[in-house]
């Protein structure tokens, strides 16, 4: 009996880690900044997420509770390259919402 409960735990383990997919998309958010600045981009990474519309959810948000206009981006499939930079397969770039 305790084998089998073992057993269904493990497999049941299994099933929901195998459901989640990995974060595919990267906020970088830029705190009272109205343009992107140049440079280091890792310092202002903020999150991770599933899809595009996720990112922007959240920097709303964020942009929302600091009641500060920021510009922000979400990078879809970043990683870091051998000289330790982000590289993202695509940008989407959002300008602050005006008061």
């Amino acid at each position: 009996m305790r084998i089998a409960i073992i057993i269904a735990a493990a497999l049941l383990m299994l099933m929901v880690g195998g459901c989640s997919k990995p974060p595919a998309w990267t906020l970088f958010y830029y705190s009272g900044q109205t343009t992107v600045p140049e440079g280091e981009h890792y310092h202002a990474i903020k999150g991770y997420y599933q899809d595009l519309a996720q990112c922007k959810k959240k920097a709303e948000g964020l942009e929302f509770l600091t009641e500060t206009p920021s510009v922000y981006q979400c990078g879809f499939q970043c990683q870091l390259d051998e000289h330790d930079v982000v590289k993202c397969d695509q940008w989407h770039t959002f300008t602050p919402k005006q008061p």
